[in-house]
C-alpha cells in the first residue's frame, strides 16, 4: 500500500512540475515577448479623422451620422437593444442619421432589426473591415464628410451610452 502512494505521490508531483512550466511558457509569450500565446488575429479600430468606406451614404445630408456596425448573431448586439431604442429617440431630435450595417445582406439585417423592435435605421451590407472594425457591436459617429470623429466598441456601460448620446447634439 505504500508503494502505490509513493507512485501516486511523485506522479502528482510531476504532473504539477509540467503545469508549472507550461504556465510559465504561455506567461513568458504574452507578457515578456509581448506575443500572443495564440494564433489571434490582430484587432482593426477605426481611426479617427478617416474617412468611412460606404458609398450609398450621402453624408452631406445630415451634419453627424451614427453607424451601428452589427451582426445578427451578436449577443452584445441583441442585448443592446434598449440602448439602439434610445440612440433612435435621440438621433430624431438631433438630426443624426442613424445606419445599421451588418456584413450579411440588407434585408437579413432588415428583419432582425424589426425582431428586436429597431425601426426608423437605414440598413447597409458591407464587409466590417470596410469600416475598419473587427468585432461587433462597434458605433462609429463620423461628420458631414464621413469622417470618423469617435467611435464604441463593444456592449457599452451605462455611462458610456450617455456618452454616446452626448455626443450625438
Amino acid at each position: 500500500m505504500k508503494k502505490i502512494y509513493s507512485r501516486v505521490e511523485l506522479t502528482a508531483n510531476v504532473l504539477i512540475i509540467i503545469v508549472a512550466l507550461l504556465f510559465a511558457v504561455v506567461l513568458v509569450q504574452r507578457e515578456i515577448l509581448n506575443k500572443p500565446a495564440f494564433n489571434q488575429p490582430p484587432r482593426v479600430q477605426p481611426t479617427i479623422g478617416s474617412r468611412v468606406n460606404l458609398s450609398e451614404v450621402n453624408w452631406s445630408q445630415h451634419p453627424k451620422t451614427l453607424i451601428l456596425a452589427l451582426q445578427t448573431r451578436c449577443h452584445f448586439c441583441n442585448e443592446s437593444a434598449p440602448f439602439y431604442k434610445r440612440l433612435i429617440e435621440s438621433a430624431q431630435n438631433e438630426n443624426v442619421k442613424l445606419v445599421a450595417v451588418f456584413p450579411t445582406g440588407k434585408e437579413e439585417g432588415a428583419n432582425h432589426l424589426k425582431e428586436l423592435g429597431l425601426t426608423n435605421l437605414d440598413v447597409k451590407q458591407a464587409p466590417l473591415n470596410s469600416l475598419q472594425v473587427s468585432g461587433t457591436p462597434t458605433l462609429i459617429l463620423t461628420n458631414a464628410q464621413g469622417e470618423i470623429t469617435n467611435y464604441w466598441v463593444g456592449r457599452l456601460t451605462p455611462d458610456k451610452e450617455t456618452e454616446v448620446i452626448s455626443h450625438l447634439r
